[in-house]
């Protein structure tokens, strides 16, 4: 079996950019196709098929854009100190894939609970994948702004391309094809990270304050005691919770949202 890549070999790499760095664009660029894809959809979809005003459809637009930013930090937050920044992204990603088939399936009727599905994994996929390719460079490297130029251009990529298919497919041929494309792509975009994500080693696999358990590993070496090993499995249990608390509160939440998106006054 290979071994792991280490950090330190990511981050010597040669050349402008690391390899690694391809797989972050590519699933960004593919992220942002479906969230501007949905995006650009939503504002029209609302006044010409749900029958919305004008004042109704961009105050619910502008809560639904508020609720996004508020859980940009909320899934940092908690990729930070509970999941990782890989288990976040693919739980957001899973999100958002859950949201455009729920759209694709029928946008009338499900209209808001898809959007909220999106706005939950948005808020758990987008600021993680940015904070990875932060850490393909050590700190000093004068090559991570040409890297996060060329990130970013990924985005204006995504965006360009979804703004433009998205809203096209859906006033020229159908609504679920436009959703469901947006699906299609975002699942694209989580199957780019995962099929590449082995080549970035040890990088978002663990919370950044996760250290518990190192710290009891290096005890146990130092002891030689036959209670350490309990421990790290009771701290590795104990984590799952946390996972799984996560995972729970985020749904449970997906209803709250879809009210007061659909519901202006409580926002």
């Amino acid at each position: 079996m290979a071994e792991q890549i280490t950090l330190a070999e990511i981050q010597d790499f040669k050349g402008k950019y690391p390899k690694q760095l391809w797989s972050l664009f590519f699933s960004e660029m593919w992220e942002r196709f479906c969230f501007y894809g949905m995006r650009g959809m939503l504002t029209y979809f609302m006044v010409t098929q749900l029958l919305m005003s004008d004042v109704d459809a961009n105050l619910q637009y502008g809560a639904t854009q508020a609720f996004v930013y508020a859980f940009t930090f909320i899934g940092g937050l908690f990729a930070d100190k509970i999941l990782g920044f890989r288990k976040s992204l693919f739980w957001g990603g899973i999100l958002m894939i859950i949201g455009s088939a729920i759209l694709a399936f029928d946008p009338h009727q499900f209209f808001f609970l898809g959007i909220s599905f999106t706005v939950v994994g948005t808020g758990f996929f987008k600021p993680n994948i940015s904070t990875m390719v932060g850490t393909l460079y050590k700190g000093n490297d004068t090559r991570r702004d040409a890297g996060f130029s060329l990130f970013y251009s990924g985005i204006n990529i995504g965006a360009l391309l979804g703004g433009y298919a998205c809203i096209t497919i859906g006033k020229e041929y159908s609504w679920h094809l436009a959703f469901g494309l947006a699906g299609i792509v975002m699942a694209i975009s989580l199957l780019t990270f995962l099929f590449t994500q082995k080549s970035l080693g040890p990088i978002g696999l663990a919370p950044s304050k996760d250290d518990d358990i190192k710290d009891i590993s290096a005890d146990a070496i130092g002891d030689k005691t036959a209670a350490e090993p309990t421990a790290i499995v009771r701290k590795s249990i104990n984590k799952k919770w946390y996972d799984y608390a996560v995972y729970v509160g985020s749904l449970a939440v997906i209803p709250v949202i879809t009210i007061m998106v659909a519901k202006t006054q409580y926002t």
